[in-house]
């Protein structure tokens, strides 16, 4: 090849050929060859070049490398998944999260170890890459590890840990509950807000006690998602939360899990708190009464009717017409009658054989209204 100079990489992509793009990789004189090579590699996604690409990961240039690595997770075959395991341990940072990114496409169950160790990675690209990567893979074996994440010193791998949590479903409750519990104010939030999403009654008397929290946040978050996962055994403690006047957002959350709910046991509470002076806390106590229909709350809607707030107004409005929805007036029908029109200056005379009205028929006065024809 040296005998031909470089290989030009723009003009094997043009051509489709794969076997020279196969041969540049390996091009030794010049490290931005195999890039551009491996680049297009990229944008090609064959399956043919897997093998190359993973020698490439073994480049003496770790931008080539990285770009490999990002060329096999793009591709997605899993004969990829034990060199990229191997990359987890590039001395490169870019390299490494590359890596654990291209694993978590691939799916590959053999990873789940090798990144639960990259959790815990010097680098928070890497670790934030990790945490994706198990998220997308989804197995109840990296949980734990998952969990540990959520105390991370960077938020955004706590969110993206949290996240995958989540998406894992009831089995993701052990770490989620323990973080429900633990000292940072932060963690216990963000924890509560994740049982809300995950919807499983095993976090609602977890959560009933997070109402009790000394953090003020903790206890608005307990409020929302308790509205989350409707259960019976949060009636009381939440209409005690919508007794907090230390507290606007955490009644205003309250209301609006009371509304989820639709326990008509809530109706006089959510009565009284048409009257709570913050605007927000009184829309969401009109529209969950509302939406109970207890018919018992009109008098007290229509109180407040004409309320300082137009959101306010507009919520109870349509508040009452569920509750008490007024009668449509029936439709008046009315013919539009023609007036006569005075012909123009120059305007031709009817046709000899016009029709005119027959004798003795009877013009309708100007305006008059007529009755709609049976039918109409």
């Amino acid at each position: 090849m040296p005998l031909f100079g470089p290989p030009d990489v723009a003009k094997l992509v043009a051509k489709g050929d794969l076997e020279g793009l196969i041969g540049a990789v390996s091009y030794r004189t010049d490290w931005r060859i195999r890039q551009s090579a491996v680049e297009a590699f990229c944008r090609i996604g064959d399956p043919r070049v897997v093998e190359p690409l993973t020698r490439c990961l073994k480049d003496d240039v770790s931008s080539v490398q990285r770009v490999a690595a990002v060329a096999l997770g793009n591709i997605g075959d899993s004969r990829a998944a034990v060199p990229l395991i191997a990359a987890l341990k590039s001395r490169a940072a870019d390299v490494r999260a590359a890596s654990a990114e291209a694993l978590g496409q691939i799916g590959d169950p053999r990873a789940v170890g090798a990144l639960t160790v990259a959790l815990a990675d010097d680098s928070w690209t890497v670790r934030l890459a990790a945490t994706q990567a198990l998220g997308r893979l989804g197995d109840p074996a990296a949980v734990s590890a998952l969990g540990g994440a959520m105390a991370d010193r960077d938020s955004n791998v706590r969110r993206t840990a949290c996240d995958a949590l989540v998406a894992m479903g009831a089995a993701s409750l052990p770490p989620l509950l323990a973080a429900l519990a633990d000292e940072d104010p932060g963690l216990r939030r963000m924890a509560a807000e994740a049982l809300g999403r995950v919807r499983d009654a095993k976090a609602v008397r977890p959560l009933i006690s997070a109402l009790k929290d000394p953090d003020a946040g903790v206890r608005e978050v307990a409020a929302h998602s308790l509205g989350d996962i409707p259960d019976a055994r949060a009636l009381g403690p939440l209409l005690i939360s919508l007794k907090d006047r230390g507290n606007d957002l955490l009644r205003q959350n309250a209301a609006e899990a009371l509304r989820k709910m639709g326990d008509v046991r809530a109706v006089d509470a959510l009565v009284a708190a048409l009257g709570d002076t913050n605007m927000h806390v009184r829309e969401k106590a009109a529209e969950a009464l509302g939406q109970i229909g207890d018919k018992r709350a009109i008098e007290p809607l229509r109180a407040i009717a004409n309320d300082v707030y137009a959101s306010v107004r507009k919520v109870v409005e349509a508040a009452l017409e569920i509750l008490d929805p007024k009668p449509k007036p029936e439709p008046v029908v009315r013919r539009r009658l023609k007036q006569p029109v005075e012909p123009e200056a120059g305007a031709v005379e009817p046709e000899a054989g016009a029709v005119e009205p027959e004798a003795g028929a009877v013009e309708p006065d100007a305006g008059a209204e007529i009755e709609p024809d049976a039918g109409e």
